[in-house]
């Protein structure tokens, strides 16, 4: 016979179980026991190694149909005889002690779930063959929910069921709960909800409804404490955005509203209840509630088999749920099912958030539970919050510890930077992979482009209410293709802060000041005014590190973040020279460097805009504006160009100097120039259409192909419908039929307004030329829109600058 071994931990817990069983370890002439463990080879169940029946599975949840295949395959093991060959027996005796609390005839024991809540059970019989458990607290917070328990099994007792039934209290202790089975015949277990189990739910609704202020409630004040108790945890693996989310939620509910309220199981789940025939058994009666919101067992059902046994993702374990919700109880208001929701969140989160705060050795399924209750939070809070600040929470709360590392942390909270700050993480290349998944997974992103490079990958995230999230993902510290830090080292001494971690302070600094000097620039102001403001021998620190690696001595940090184009010279030398970096490294380093730069032209997503319209009409301010916005929301780069590319200088520099034209052409009003030839005109137009012609592939190459956005101040219609403005006189029907061969931006704006709004501004042009112009270029750009649908031809009344920007935003953001 197979003898296996226990761990210390195991030999004492079944000691003490089997003791209060009335067994106690022997030499010789005890009963030998057969186990089997959990996944991690801890001990689960314990049964005597006589027992012909698998009395044991009796604690097992076989709802799915792996569950069902396991539980067929024991029993027949069982009946074959042939349990010796899957259970090894343990390696004690016990024998009996003549004290037993109760007469057993055979038993099987669940050594309990580690946790907080932590108990056993003993399935026994009786002389007769009736089945009883027995449940025995193993921690203090277990044994106040077994009382709570008994209390609630005696008050069922009290009043008749008709769709359910509940165990009967045998006896009751402080250490024990002995109750009877309360399995019926041809019973089931289904991982949905049946008419049965809805039928249990409209009883209690039924029976037992009340509405009274949520204020008042013993449930909200509950609630109240575990909020305010997680809240106030200062060092804790619950994640930092999951408490977050938690607090608004909590802040969203008027606990002086009148809410309706039912008895609730409290953990009604398809391992805590039998299916019969004609109704629903229930046990595991310990998290009860008698005033608890509306369909608070249906919520729990739901989530429950939703995250830990089907493993369905998050929303669409909220929107079945829902739909059976509305389906089966129409008559309360959905106001009212979104309240009790909410209040289900609240209180079911923050209680096992607590729970396992205290349990020292979490479990896959802790794990399951925490991603699951980020993502039903996030849903819930998606109408309320920033998507972008959403994403944040759950991103940061899915990294881990020591193993990613926020880089340029200037915030006080990682979890909050600026409204537009990217957000920069060294991390694995496993975590790299992982977070990208993440990322194109979140809920409520629209879109997601992955640029990649050689040292990392840069996520641009669009999400639906329009906000953006930047995310840089390195797994190497490098510039171009020099290694600037090793990155083993910056993980080695990193350190945790406000629920993430940074790098050591002198890493911090290291990196930053060699980020922009190896681009060419100083510090910007805030990164450098975040090191003023360290502690003085935190400085002298800093400097230190910076005079030992790199012989560079400065007197202030001011000094040392102005940059120097010999200092840094010498940087670069030392870093090309450090170990790690002979001459075929660098070359292997430049090479996928410039291979990833060459990829990055296959994959554009950069694009063109113009904006037209009459002097006066706002295109400056608008531009400004959009620059602005395309920079800091979308952190994109944007390059504005006037009129044409310019790759071609303008005409007048041939003769007079690049300079001195553009002085020239600055300070001449428009649509004052000579000439009325046609031969000139032609020479002119030809001049610049080839600019058009060369400076499309060119701003293709320099902007557009690396991702950048470019702004055209006055674009090609000008040729077309205002010649005159570059001195030009030829028929629109040759410069419109031209266009076809020029690069269409993919958005393309006109801005008018009202003449004497544009006189008023600027008074360059008559009333009635302003008229004239703006006529010609909205019947252009209504001809355009439809010879031309891979672009869009919009005009736009710039009366009030908000509302402009407003609607050229939504253009915007539909392309990026």
């Amino acid at each position: 016979m197979t003898t296996t071994t226990l761990s210390a931990p195991d030999e004492v817990l079944l000691t003490g179980l089997m003791g209060k069983l009335g067994y106690l370890p022997t030499e010789a002439r005890g009963i030998r026991l057969r186990g089997m463990r959990n996944p991690d080879g801890s001990l689960r169940w314990v049964w005597p190694a006589t027992l012909r029946q698998p009395l044991f599975l009796e604690f097992y949840n076989a709802a799915s149909p792996k569950a069902k295949l396991f539980e067929r395959a024991v029993r027949l093991a069982f009946a074959c005889g042939l349990q010796g060959l899957l259970f090894p027996l343990l390696p004690a005796r016990y024998g009996r002690t003549g004290v037993q609390g109760w007469s057993m005839t055979a038993f099987a024991l669940f050594t309990g779930t580690p946790g907080t809540y932590r108990k056993a059970v003993c399935c026994h019989t009786d002389t007769t063959g009736q089945r009883f458990f027995v449940k025995m607290p193993l921690t203090p917070a277990a044994a106040v929910r077994v009382q709570a328990e008994t209390q609630a099994l005696k008050g069922l007792a009290s009043r008749p069921a008709a769709s359910f039934r509940v165990p009967e209290v045998v006896a009751a202790h402080d250490d024990f709960l002995h109750q009877t089975e309360v399995k019926p015949a041809q019973a089931t277990r289904v991982g949905h909800l049946t008419p049965r189990h809805l039928a249990y739910l409209h009883e209690q609704l039924r029976e037992t409804s009340v509405r009274r202020p949520l204020a008042d409630t013993t449930f909200w004040q509950t609630t109240e404490a575990q909020v305010s108790e997680l809240q106030g945890l200062p060092e804790t693996r619950i994640p930092y955005g999951l408490r977050a989310k938690l607090l608004q939620l909590y802040h969203r509910i008027d606990s002086e509203q009148v809410v309706g309220l039912a008895f609730a199981h409290g953990d009604f789940t398809s391992w805590n209840c039998w299916l019969g025939p004609d109704l629903v058994a229930l046990y595991d009666l310990e998290f009860a509630q008698p005033e608890a919101p509306l369909l608070y067992d249906l919520f729990h059902f739901h989530v429950q088999q939703g995250l830990l046994v089907s493993r369905r993702q998050p929303a669409q374990v909220r929107a079945t749920m829902w739909e059976q919700a509305r389906a089966e109880f129409p008559a309360i208001p959905e106001a009212e099912l979104a309240l009790a929701w909410q209040l289900y969140l609240l209180h079911h989160v923050s209680r096992y958030a607590l729970a396992y705060h205290a349990q020292e050795a979490w479990h896959a399924q802790v794990q399951w539970q925490l991603v699951g209750w980020n993502e039903l939070l996030t849903l819930e809070l998606a109408a309320h919050a920033a998507h972008r600040q959403l994403c944040l929470y759950d991103f940061l709360d899915s990294l881990q510890p020591r193993a990613s590392v926020v880089l340029k942390q200037r915030a006080e909270n990682a979890y909050y930077p600026g409204p537009t700050a990217d957000l920069d993480l060294l991390v694995s290349r496993a975590q790299m992979a992982r977070s990208v998944a993440f990322l194109r997974s979140f809920p409520l992103v629209r879109s997601v482009a992955v640029r990649r490079q050689a040292h990392m990958h840069s996520v641009d995230c669009i999400f639906q209410d329009g906000t953006f999230l930047s995310v840089d993902l390195l797994h190497q510290l490098w510039r171009k293709s020099v290694p600037m830090m090793d990155r083993a080292e910056m993980l080695a001494y990193a350190r945790a802060a406000a629920g993430v971690t940074v790098p050591a302070l002198r890493h911090d600094f290291e990196y930053t000041w060699l980020f922009y000097w190896l681009n060419g620039s100083d510090l910007p102001a805030a990164h450098r005014r975040h090191y003023e403001q360290c502690s003085p021998a935190e400085q002298a620190e800093l400097l230190a590190h910076l005079a030992t690696k790199y012989n560079l001595r400065f007197d202030s940090i001011r000094a040392a973040a102005t940059y120097h184009p010999e200092a840094a010279q010498e940087v670069r030398e030392q870093l090309r020279d450090q170990p790690g970096s002979g001459f075929f490294q660098r070359q292997w380093r430049a090479l996928r460097y410039g291979w990833g730069q060459a990829t990055s032209f296959f994959q554009p997503n950069g694009f063109v805009i113009s904006f037209s319209g009459v002097d006066g009409a706002g295109k400056s301010t608008v531009i400004e504006k959009v620059k602005e916005h395309l920079e800091k929301k979308w952190r994109k780069r944007v390059v504005v160009l006037r009129h044409r590319p310019s790759v071609l200088p303008i005409l007048s520099a041939w003769q007079h100097g690049q300079a001195e034209a553009e002085r020239r052409s600055v300070a001449r009003l428009p649509r004052r120039g000579g000439n009325r030839r046609l031969k000139s005109s032609l020479v002119r137009f030809g001049y610049y259409y080839l600019d058009y012609l060369l400076g499309q592939v060119v701003v293709w190459l320099k902007y557009t192909s690396r991702g950048q956005v470019v702004l055209y101040d006055r674009y090609y219609f000008d040729f077309i419908n205002d010649g005159e403005r570059s001195n030009i006189r030829l028929p629109e029907r040759l410069t419109k039929a031209l266009y076809t061969f020029v690069s269409k931006p993919r958005l393309n704006f006109f801005l008018y307004a009202d003449p004497d709004v544009i006189l008023h501004r600027k008074q360059e042009l008559s009333g009635e030329t302003i008229v004239q112009l703006t006529q010609k270029y909205r019947a252009l750009f209504g001809q355009l829109a439809g010879q031309y649908p891979q672009s869009q031809y919009v005009p736009i009344e710039n009366h009030n600058l908000d509302n402009t920007l407003d609607l050229i935003g939504q253009y915007i953001q539909a392309e990026v």
